[in-house]
């Protein structure tokens, strides 16, 4: 019994020496660089040295924008600052696809925005600059918190269309500039007022024709310079 205890003895000792020294290298390591051939996750974090979440890789985004995959960039108080995201997918032979690079004004949404979208033979692509308020009005916070629950869909874009018809129009989003190919195929740029009206056009057309165009505030043409 003496003997047997003696041994029992041992191999605690071994095997608490043994758990010391796997958990001093697992200690050292966790300061070290890893490098791995492959990773597979749903969802990685990249945190800053304060332990906040700075930069997200998702497989597929939460909420109604499900259908996208990519990056998504915070601030230090954990609002998004914009992101790198994409979308992709044929069904019945037609092509549904999208990406995005874009930068958002701080606590707000983006106001620069880099964009690719089809939907089957229909496609536009181009660099947009958008407008948006210092600060925006309670009748715009009071939508947004009810559309930021909402997924993507007929009901969601009703409610975006009433806000849109009830905001003062100084706390909406507007595009200032948009340079360009556009859904009719033209190379584009277009430069809006600030109510998003565009008021200057430089365009090329699908065969090739050139034109400056001038509109009016209710953006209809007024005056076109042709070669």
């Amino acid at each position: 019994m003496e003997k047997q205890l003696r041994i029992l003895k041992y191999y605690v000792v071994v095997c608490t020496t043994l758990l010391g020294i796997v958990s001093l290298v697992a200690f050292k390591r966790s300061g070290e660089r890893l490098n791995v051939d492959e990773i597979t996750a749903k969802r990685i974090s990249l945190l800053d040295s304060a332990g906040h979440e700075r930069i997200t890789i998702e497989g597929s985004l939460p909420g109604r924008r499900s259908a996208l995959s990519g990056l998504l960039f915070h601030h230090s108080n954990g609002t998004e600052a914009g992101g790198l995201v994409y979308r992709g997918d044929k069904t019945n032979g037609e092509v549904s696809a999208g990406a995005s690079l874009t930068m958002d004004q701080y606590d707000d949404d983006q106001v620069v925005s880099l964009q690719y979208n089809q939907q089957g033979a229909t496609r536009s692509q181009g660099l947009s600059f958008i407008d948006r308020p210092d600060s925006l009005g309670p009748v715009v916070l009071g939508y947004y918190r009810i559309l930021d629950k909402m997924s993507a869909g007929p009901v969601r874009d009703s409610v975006l269309q009433e806000m849109r018809a009830k905001a003062p129009p100084g706390q909406l989003a507007v595009r200032r500039l948009f340079v360009g190919r556009d859904t009719s195929k033209a190379a584009i740029l277009n430069l809006s007022d600030r109510n998003g009206t565009p008021r200057l056009r430089l365009m090329v057309d699908s065969s090739g024709n050139a034109a400056i165009v001038f509109l009016d505030r209710a953006g209809k043409a007024v005056r076109t310079i042709t070669p």
